[in-house]
């Protein structure tokens, strides 16, 4: 019996077929990388805020079982006294890992400049302003307030979700709270100042109404 051999050739790729292989790999990363990117950004922001407003409420349940309704503090609009008198109520039941007061001036906890969602800068500098009182917290997030007396709101906050990273932008990782009727309330509900269907348009708003939405729909979809 003969015995048969089998052979096997193979030929290997050529170079032009390398590059262009290559070249196909580095579009489809160019593509899907960023936008990876952006959705767990995206998830950090939503979740971050989320417990950012549920430390919130939490020090103010606390808070008034300590000193009081909110109503009977004695706040007056933009006094830096008031936002100090804040402070002191709700400091014991927050955990705090930078608390620079009333003038940020070494931007520790607070950047000073700041976009709103359009892309236009914002005209306050947060870190020097003397009626806010700014903290971070150990979750990564920076707040300042400041009392207030406008639309049934006593207290006014920001939240920045990631303290002085980037992109420091209205509705991207910097959204505004106030206390009001005795809950932490997402600014941009239809019945505040900054209704979201105005104010949280990308590329044609301030971005002053995105924490409604992001508490809301559990997403930032306005992006893009």
């Amino acid at each position: 019996m003969t015995e048969k051999i089998f052979t096997s050739t193979s030929e290997g790729f050529t170079l032009a077929e390398v590059l262009i292989t290559l070249g196909i790999i580095g579009v489809v990363a160019a593509v899907t990388i960023p936008n990876l990117i952006q959705k767990n950004f995206e998830r950090r922001v939503i979740s971050t805020l989320k417990e950012t407003q549920s430390i919130l409420a939490q020090a103010f349940r606390l808070s008034q079982e300590e000193y009081g309704e909110v109503e009977g503090w004695g706040l007056v609009q933009y006094s830096g006294e008031s936002a100090s008198l804040i402070a002191n109520n709700l400091r014991p039941f927050m955990k705090i890992s930078l608390d620079c007061g009333l003038n940020d001036t070494n931007r520790r906890c607070v950047q000073g400049t700041y976009l709103m969602l359009n892309g236009e800068k914002y005209n306050i500098d947060y870190a020097t302003a003397s009626n806010y009182y700014k903290i971070a917290l150990l979750n990564g997030s920076s707040i300042w307030w400041r009392a207030a007396q406008e639309n049934d709101a006593l207290i006014y906050f920001w939240i920045d979700i990631n303290g002085k990273q980037l992109p420091n932008t209205f509705g991207k990782d910097l959204f505004m709270f106030s206390y009001a009727n005795g809950n932490v309330v997402p600014n941009g509900s239809p019945f505040s100042s900054h209704d979201a269907r105005q104010h949280c348009i990308k590329g044609k708003s301030t971005g002053w109404g995105c924490a409604y939405y992001v508490i809301m729909q559990g997403n930032m979809n306005y992006l893009h």
